[in-house]
């Protein structure tokens, strides 16, 4: 299997959609199905979907969403719904007010995974009145809107934005404990090697320009 980072690295959240550029269904559905697949706690899958289509409603949905209007130009809007009580049932609290929320949480992104492989822009919405949100949805009182993902073709592609340094995300085995050297600590000595060949090269990049420098030099007087 290749390596998908850059397919990760690749992908924007969209706000702008291009108009009147209708999501066929096989596209929505794929997207679904992929959600489908998201790993859930004990495979319990408490989730459900909502494809809002109609625009009317995309408006209430955007307007319940705070206001935010550009969420009803997307030609197709996503709800991820939890069913908190059906986690509840396995594992306590813990299953109601965490679990749910993870689950959800994998399944948004396999939608917004797959629909950028299929060259449609997405982003992930988390601000929204919930209450409101319900009540313009029908959802029932047991069940709770976790995010909502507008689906449609990009009408531009943000910047790449910027990222922390992996040294400054990670610790080694307690919290706060950095590593100088990680591939060095754990014996990854091809690591080590190559990066001290690199390092050689560089350096004798640096002296050959030095030399060369130096004999033109002579050569011009």
């Amino acid at each position: 299997m290749s390596d998908i980072l850059e397919f990760l690295k690749s992908r924007r959240s969209i706000r702008k959609f291009i108009p009147n550029k209708p999501v066929d269904w096989d596209s929505v559905s794929r997207c679904i199905e992929a959600a489908r697949h998201a790993p859930s706690s004990g495979n319990l899958q408490n989730w459900k979907f909502i494809v809002v289509l109609e625009p009317d409603l995309k408006k209430a949905v955007a307007e319940a969403a705070l206001q935010q209007w550009w969420i009803a130009e997307a030609p197709v809007v996503i709800i991820a719904i939890a069913e908190p009580d059906r986690a509840e049932r396995y594992y306590g609290v813990r299953g109601e007010r965490l679990y749910s929320i993870q689950n959800c949480a994998a399944a948004t992104l396999n939608i917004m995974l797959e629909a950028h492989s299929l060259g449609l822009g997405t982003a992930w919405v988390s601000a929204f009145d919930e209450d409101a949100l319900k009540r313009v949805l029908s959802i029932e009182d047991f069940a709770r809107p976790q995010a909502i993902i507008p689906l449609g073709y990009a009408a531009e592609i943000p910047p790449v934005p910027p990222k922390f340094p992996i040294e400054q995300l990670v610790y080694f085995n307690v919290w706060r404990n950095r590593i100088r050297d990680p591939a060095s600590y754990m014996r990854d000595y091809s690591v080590v090697i190559a990066r001290e060949i690199k390092k050689t090269k560089e350096a004798l990049k640096g002296v050959a320009k030095k030399v060369k420098e130096k004999i033109t030099g002579q050569e011009n007087k």
